[in-house]
């Protein structure tokens, strides 16, 4: 079972990285040229995805990825009971399907 728990603390760290990563390297190519980003317009919906109504909340929404990619590394790494490691691994899983349909 320690195995199992171990296992999991591992996967749930590496996802985490990954999405601080992803997003991370997102607000810093979009602080960088942020004309690159077509924000409140409809040419995402028109291609299957949603849109964000300005700049403002594409801030705040990758900085709130940052903060709970964090915060989520950070309960996994002190966690010793598989439940609540399940519990965080739905939470990274939501945390995915955000990133992907945002």
């Amino acid at each position: 079972m320690k195995t199992v728990i171990k296992i999991l603390k591992t996967v749930i760290i590496v996802v985490d990285i990954l999405l601080l990563l992803i997003c991370a390297s997102e607000l810093y190519e979009f602080l960088k040229d942020s004309n690159s980003y077509h924000l409140g317009s409809e040419a995402m919906i028109e291609n299957g995805g949603w849109s964000y109504s300005s700049n403002f909340t594409f801030i705040f929404f990758n900085s709130i990825m940052i903060i709970l990619s964090i915060l989520l590394s950070f309960l996994a790494f002190r966690s010793k009971k598989i439940k609540f490691l399940l519990l965080i691994l739905l939470l990274v899983i939501c945390q995915i399907g955000c990133l992907i349909l945002l």
